[in-house]
């Protein structure tokens, strides 16, 4: 073999060991290992130029750590001629967030062109120390070691964002501004702030103080998302507002971390918190009279020009705080409903010689959109702003998909790549039993890190326009900040490594090594993070004898998965799956990956070892194949469906169609009880079960009914459990009989269609 080959061979794999290595997250460019390390003590010292504001902000973080968990104070060391971390700025450096980090066994050197890189490379420097840095009192008996190592780096993307819906679910300054140091210490630089929305109004409007005396108010619990404004003295009401002053001191607490607060504010949809403080800036109905508040208003602003001199005032205030030179105005979702009736619109389109609502939004956004540019600012919209033609200048922030953003930048538009699937932190991000309440879908974290924002369809040109990639938390079922981190965390550190990281440095099961220490630091800040850093596949197996054997899979780099039948924790005492598991008895199965000492992935299923389970079986009607991912037996299958979900593995779902299935037990048995459940969510359509049924049969031709019971809605939402008793009957066939509510009433959601049907285990014993 040619030596220069071998050599150059050895090169790379030396080259591939040392990033293997590096426990920086998000990946850097390029690391270079060298010998021995540097030692922070009372005798080291911080050398920048003081008097640059922005350098102070960039070099806090290393210094403030120090001084609370190493009682070492950079900025006035204790000893004549201290050993230097060196800050200096350098134009030669690639790159605005590019910087250069060299640690030798006497100095410390980090080199940036501007302060934002040094910014970043701090937070490298901090996670070469021990995770003790990030305690918050002083730590005895630790040595603050940084290895010796080069490092260069520069971010792929300019735009790295994380966006909070703060609309739904009001959520306080400080809780917004942890989420910010969140967002920075993983070398993101923009936060999207959702302040409004049809459930509420969040930012001050000095010229319409309405906005927040009645808009920014709801009734109800936070749970509670409903559109009533309307309130009287007595009624509980949910809500809040930021001040302008308020709005200001997160603008520049960002700021002190070189992240940028991109603003937004709803239209011309998503605006009935809006309209229930101005109802004269809606839409008339067809009869030219005002929509009746608050069930049937519209969720559009009529296109009147009152619309406009509002919405202009509201940006100018908006623009006055925020000095983003992005400016989000939504624009999706617009339904434009009332826009076909309303005489104003109507008349705006005749007067514009628009032929479609769809070209009266993109009126109505060209028209705003050239008023922000006019004001020396640039919009953005999510992908809905594309429909009717796009404005000239707009920046599109791809949701819907990707091939928005792709359409968009070959049109010569800038691009912020978020698809749904890939970036919604909404979603639920396991499958796993127990998971809280989210709005649907599945992204895990695995998921989220696949992803590369820059499509390869796109030529050169194109490419250079997708600008940036951004996660989106929307708070429909997130009432509280610590579910916000559960559910943001730790997504949005695999997505802070795709829009940093070039694609050829990334690897899933390199990410998830480097993940784990990173967790350390996450758990030394107190985060609520998600412990599902692999997505556990749970494969059982049932014969007609009644027997169930479980495997669990899906942990990465080999990992033990520990378990307990009993319901307890699993610990590294723990067993260990290493071949199939007869399930023999009722068991709640736990688990888990336990890495250093962490969780990192979990699973749960209850099973219920009954005369049923696994046995030969047929159901009448095919369930939906939407709603029966766990196949058409999953109801006799001895699993028991999620508490919180109707979408697992385990609930069946008909629509209109009654659950009718019949299960040949073999020789005569004797049974006792069915005990069951059914789903209940009005919300998105689903009802329990009318009446239930259990019928029996020696031959399965001729069956006799042995229990009847009708179900009675309950006043919540979620898992509903039914039983039904008798007296001891023999049978080799049961046959059960779950009837469906029927058609929704008046006043629900669906009203006047079929309700759905979620059945869960059919336990009979």
């Amino acid at each position: 073999m040619n030596r220069v080959f071998v050599f150059l061979l050895l090169v790379f794999c030396g080259m591939r060991l040392a990033a293997q290595q590096s426990p920086i997250i998000p990946q850097p460019q390029s690391v270079g290992w060298g010998k021995g390390s540097f030692t922070i003590s009372a005798c080291t010292g911080l050398q920048f130029d003081r008097k640059n504001k922005e350098l102070q902000w960039a070099v806090a973080p290393l210094v403030k750590k120090l001084q609370q968990a190493a009682g070492v104070d950079l900025l006035r060391p204790g000893c004549a001629k201290p050993r230097l971390v060196v800050v200096r700025l350098d134009a030669t450096i690639r790159g605005s967030e590019g910087y250069h980090l060299s640690v030798q066994q006497d100095s410390v050197v980090i080199r940036a062109q501007q302060p934002a890189g040094i910014f970043y490379a701090v937070h490298s420097l901090l996670q070469l120390l021990p995770v003790a840095v990030e305690s918050k009192v002083r730590v005895a008996n630790t040595v603050w070691q940084v290895p010796a190592v080069t490092i260069e780096d520069a971010p792929r993307l300019e735009h790295r964002g994380l966006m909070l819906d703060v609309a739904r679910h009001y959520m306080s300054v400080d809780s917004v501004k942890r989420f910010i140091d969140l967002l920075a210490r993983q070398k993101m630089n923009r936060f999207h702030w959702h302040l409004t929305d049809s459930q509420g109004w969040r930012f001050q409007s000095k010229k319409y103080p309405k906005l927040t005396t009645i808009s920014a108010f709801r009734k109800g619990t936070p749970l509670n998302t409903t559109y009533d404004y309307n309130s009287r003295p007595n009624d509980t009401l949910y809500g809040g507002f930021y001040t302008q002053q308020q709005m200001r001191e997160v603008v520049q607490y960002a700021a002190e971390r070189f992240v940028t607060v991109v603003p937004e504010i709803e239209m011309p949809a998503h605006s009935r918190a809006a309209l229930a403080a101005y109802p004269e800036l809606a839409c008339l109905n067809s009869n030219g009279k005002p929509f009746p508040y608050p069930q049937q208003i519209q969720d559009e602003y009529c296109t009147k020009e009152a619309t406009f001199t509002f919405l202009k005032s509201i940006l100018s205030e908006v623009m006055d705080i925020f000095p983003s030179q992005y400016l989000h105005i939504a624009g999706d979702e617009a339904a434009k409903t009332a826009w076909k009736t309303c005489r104003h619109d109507q008349q705006r389109m005749k007067e514009e010689g628009l032929n479609s609502v769809e070209e009266l939004q993109s009126y109505f956004v060209k028209r705003i959109t050239a008023f922000v540019q006019g004001r020396g600012r640039k919009a953005i919209g999510w992908d809905e702003i594309m429909q009717g033609g796009l404005a000239p200048g707009a920046t599109v922030m791809s949701w819907t998909g990707t091939e928005p953003g792709i359409k968009a930048a070959q049109m010569g538009h800038e691009v912020i790549m978020t698809p749904g699937e890939y970036c919604y932190f909404d979603h639920y991000q396991s499958d796993a039993h127990g998971e809280p309440i989210a709005w649907g879908g599945l992204t895990t974290l695995a998921k989220v890190y696949s992803y590369d924002p820059v499509p390869i369809t796109l030529n050169s040109t194109a490419a250079s326009l997708i600008k940036g990639v951004q996660g989106n938390l929307w708070t429909e079922f997130i009432p509280t900040a610590a579910k916000a981190e559960y559910m943001m965390f730790p997504r949005a550190i695999a997505l802070a490594e795709v829009g940093w990281a070039a694609p050829q440095q990334m690897g899933y099961s390199d990410f998830s090594r480097r993940l784990v220490p990173y967790l350390k630091r996450l758990d030394a800040q107190g985060v609520a993070y998600s412990r599902h850093l692999f997505d556990l596949k749970l494969q059982n197996t049932t014969d007609e004898a009644g027997n169930i054997s479980v495997t669990v899979s899906g942990a990465e780099n080999g990992a033990p998965i520990y378990y307990t039948l009993d319901g307890t924790a699993p610990t590294l005492q723990s067993a260990v799956f290493t071949q199939p598991l007869a399930i023999k008895t009722h068991s709640l199965l736990r688990a888990a990956v336990i890495l250093e000492g962490i969780t990192v992935a979990q699973l749960q299923r209850q099973f219920i070892v009954h005369k049923g389970a696994g046995k030969k079986a047929t159901l009448t009607h095919a369930p939906s194949r939407q709603y029966s991912k766990g196949g058409a037996g999953a109801w006799h299958n001895g699993i028991r469906g999620s508490d919180e979900r109707f979408n697992d593995d385990e609930w069946l779902g008909f629509n209109g169609k009654a659950f009718e299935g019949t299960v040949q037990l073999g020789a005569a048995q004797k049974i006792t009880s069915l005990n069951t459940r059914f789903f209940h969510k009005p919300s998105s359509w689903i009802w329990v079960a009318n009446k239930l049924t259990v019928q029996v049969s020696d031959d399965g031709v001729n069956f006799t009914t042995v229990a009847q019971k009708e179900v009675t809605p309950p006043a919540t939402e979620g898992s509903v459990a039914v039983q039904l008793t008798w007296p001891p009957v023999a049978a080799k066939f049961v046959r059960i009989v779950a009837t469906p509510y029927g058609i929704i009433p008046e006043g629900h959601s669906g009203a006047g269609r079929d309700a759905w049907l979620f059945a869960d285990e059919m336990i009979i014993e």
